[in-house]
């Protein structure tokens, strides 16, 4: 249990395979780490966050996505090698969407890049990076907003950062780019 544990308090915000954790950790079956994870949850270590499907079948089988309950914990227990401050504001914003109780998925449009969150009672799709300086990490978050954007249909997203306040404008949609922080304090 202590080395399941170990794992997504090691690595948040990052896609969990059942099956990978079970022969990792040579387990008897995935129903087994489905259990265990379910009694970190219970525990209130951890947090797992589905796939937004329309399929429930889909939504139980894909890779789930971990959160850990406190950041704290992640530096005091977890283990890497370089602070991984994209991961950890990721964190933040999920457990700061927890308190104010919504249903939160990540999504995966069929061009398989990922966003970080979507509330489907508000039409809300966020992503979350460290910074977007580097050109590349600009265009990887925003092809990831524009195509879940086009399957969802809609209009308007918001990219939290630690950066400035703007918008993108592309095809007739919208991009908010926020610093994390303003962001928290208008919650």
């Amino acid at each position: 249990m202590k080395e399941l544990a170990y794992s997504p308090i090691s690595n948040p915000a990052s896609l969990v395979s059942f099956n990978k954790l079970k022969e990792q950790l040579k387990l008897g079956s995935v129903n087994t780490v489905k259990n265990y994870i379910e009694y970190l949850e219970k525990s209130w270590l951890i947090f797992t966050v589905n796939v937004y499907d329309y399929s429930v079948r889909r939504q139980q089988i894909a890779s789930k996505k971990t959160y850990a309950i406190d950041t704290g914990l992640i530096n005091a227990v977890g283990f890497s090698f370089s602070p991984n401050r994209g991961r950890l504001l990721e964190n933040l914003v999920f457990l700061s969407l927890r308190r104010r109780g919504r249903d939160i998925y990540y999504f995966l449009p069929k061009n398989g890049y990922e966003v970080d969150f979507y509330l489907p009672d508000r039409g809300v799709l966020i992503q979350v990076s460290q910074n977007l300086h580097q050109r590349e990490t600009r265009e990887r978050e925003t092809r990831s907003l524009l195509a879940a954007m086009t399957t969802l249909n809609l209009k308007e997203s918001l990219i939290l950062s630690e950066g400035q306040a703007e918008s993108i404008q592309d095809g007739g949609k919208t991009i908010h780019l926020q610093p994390v922080a303003a962001w928290l304090l208008g919650a």
